[in-house]
């Protein structure tokens, strides 16, 4: 799911959008943030559009009335449910 009204940062009156250092950066702090959510799996980065978001892997969808933020500072929090990981080997 991409937010199409995903702000990026605005600078002097035009849009700049979220960089990989910058999501680096919230990826820190997403996990932390997010250390005790049921499921997870991992927190990585990706990108949508022009931007980087981070992205939020769960094992199953998250419990009734359990939410990840949105964002994490600026940078866009997407989640996915991709199931038990397993080694490959």
């Amino acid at each position: 799911p991409v937010n199409s009204s995903s702000p990026g940062h605005a600078l002097a009156g035009r849009y700049v959008p979220i960089t990989l250092d910058q999501a680096r950066a919230a990826k820190e702090s997403a996990k932390a943030l997010l250390a005790t959510l049921p499921g997870l799996v991992g927190v990585g980065i990706t990108k949508i559009g022009e931007e980087y978001a981070l992205k939020v892997n769960l094992r199953a969808s998250l419990p009734a009335g359990v939410s990840t933020p949105e964002r994490i500072g600026d940078v866009q929090v997407c989640v996915e449910v991709v199931g038990r990981i397993t080694k490959r080997g």
